[in-house]
């Protein structure tokens, strides 16, 4: 297994507080990004205050250094809203791999080893898999050529 590696939360503070002191336009970083959209998603609810916990790790996902982030938004914190971040379907998890963002929703993941290949494992609700929300299943994730892969689930 690809271990997984959460970034400091203090170190995630500090790249938030950054990324606020600069235009919205001038924010290369794309974790730093989503992170900020959290913060004033809940500042912005009842003057609540924003903590991104342990909900940045890296994670090699394509074989090529620097590693790649996952976002994690079950692991952020809203004082004022119990569940600004998720829902019945789980949270959004997004894949940073440098300035591309791939998004999905899901209740939770994890990285596996085949072979050479690192494979982005996603719970999913059994709609996405063609089957009612309660069942379970997951997604498997690639990165190929540049991109993230995976089978469209069924119509």
């Amino acid at each position: 297994m690809i271990p997984r590696r959460p970034v400091a939360p203090l170190l995630a503070a500090a790249l938030l507080s950054l990324s606020l002191a600069l235009p919205s336009a001038a924010r290369a970083d794309r974790v730093e990004g989503l992170l900020a959209e959290a913060r004033d998603a809940c500042e912005g609810f009842e003057a609540g205050v924003f903590d991104p916990r342990d909900a940045v790790s890296e994670v090699d996902l394509d074989g090529a250094p620097p590693l790649a982030r996952i976002v994690d938004e079950a692991r952020f914190a809203c004082s004022s809203a119990a569940s600004m971040y998720c829902g019945s379907g789980g949270c959004a998890v997004h894949a940073v791999i440098g300035a591309q963002v791939w998004t999905w929703q899901a209740p939770g993941w994890r990285t596996i080893e085949w072979g050479p290949d690192s494979i982005l494992l996603l719970g999913r609700d059994g709609g996405w898999c063609g089957g009612a929300g309660s069942q379970v299943c997951y997604e498997a994730v690639t990165w190929s050529q540049g991109d993230m892969l995976t089978i469209a689930p069924p119509p």
